[in-house]
């Protein structure tokens, strides 16, 4: 070909060339071809000899449901708002909207659940979680080992783009839980009553029993027979124990999470200063010692130094 017959060549337009009848030709036959040679090939999804098409469907879907039946589809976030009525009760409501407790409580940022108003909106999420605060050069794949969730989820959930994680964001994780302590102290049953009784005096600001003056009493007093027993209102260790002008002989211990309870104006001690007790075991006697006007236990609540009322965090 020379170099006139190439620019002659080059010049003509590719869709008249492709037009041409020997081109037609040569493409159709390359298709019959390859039509037949599809045809007559085995479908990688035919069954064998011996089994119906549909049994060899089944076998595939149970094979995908055995090897992923604890891993729930992702599914994306969403939040529902829901007004709290008369007679709610939190779990219930966790119920109706097939979510656990934990969620509800974490979501919302909940640290009193008898302290709900009738009225109040939350936030119910379309999935179990809780809500988690990232720390500083926490990864995504240390929070999924320490949940035991995969990294997967979390970033479907949170819309996430990278697995590097910022000091205190927010996350939601998928069906995690919070610990059974601090769901008790949230619901309001971390403490049980320590003596069997009636409250005689509240907790908060009230009138001094001896001057008249008002005084702000950082605890209850649970009116109770002489020498009736007295219990460790939650597990841990005596941190203090004696006589006082005030409280009378007391008792101190020590608890989880730093809350402390005290109890005073005993008649009697039943535990020494060091030892560890028990939910429920005896620690000593009501009585009336100390700045008292009759038979009583005085029961304070303490959480990192600051009074709590035993009735929100007791049952």
């Amino acid at each position: 070909m020379g170099f006139r017959q190439l620019i002659a060549y080059k010049s003509i337009d590719p869709i008249l060339l492709l037009a041409r009848p020997k081109v037609i030709s040569a493409a159709c036959l390359i298709l019959l071809s390859s039509w037949l040679f599809l045809a007559s090939a085995p479908c990688p999804n035919q069954a064998p000899p011996g089994m119906g098409g549909a049994d060899r469907i089944g076998v595939g879907i149970l094979g995908l449901t055995e090897n992923q039946s604890d891993i729930p589809e992702d599914e994306p976030l969403s939040y529902t708002a829901y007004m709290i009525k008369s007679g709610d009760v939190l779990s219930r409501v966790a119920e109706q909207f097939n979510v656990t407790l934990d969620t509800i409580v974490s979501v919302n940022d909940i640290k009193n659940a008898r302290g709900m108003r009738i009225g109040q909106t939350i936030k119910i999420p379309s999935q179990s979680g809780i809500m988690y605060a990232a720390k500083a050069g926490e990864t995504l794949a240390e929070l999924a080992q320490k949940f035991d969730i995969p990294s997967d989820r979390i970033i479907e959930a949170n819309g996430l783009f990278s697995e590097t994680m910022l000091e205190d964001k927010r996350l939601f994780l998928p069906n995690a839980r919070l610990s059974s302590f601090a769901l008790r102290e949230i619901s309001g049953e971390l403490f049980r009553w320590p003596a069997r009784g009636w409250i005689s005096s509240y907790f908060g600001w009230r009138k001094d029993p001896f001057s008249g003056t008002r005084t702000f009493h950082n605890g209850l007093d649970i009116a109770a027979n002489y020498g009736s027993p007295v219990a460790a209102s939650m597990e841990g260790r005596v941190v203090d124990s004696g006589f006082s002008p005030i409280l009378g002989y007391y008792v101190g211990i020590s608890h989880h999470s730093g809350y402390q309870t005290f109890y005073g104006h005993l008649s009697k001690i039943g535990v020494s200063t060091g030892q560890y007790v028990n939910l429920g075991q005896y620690i000593g006697n009501v009585g009336s010692s100390g700045y008292s006007t009759g038979a009583h236990l005085h029961f304070s609540v303490l959480k990192w130094g600051r009074s709590v009322n035993p009735q929100i965090v007791m049952h």
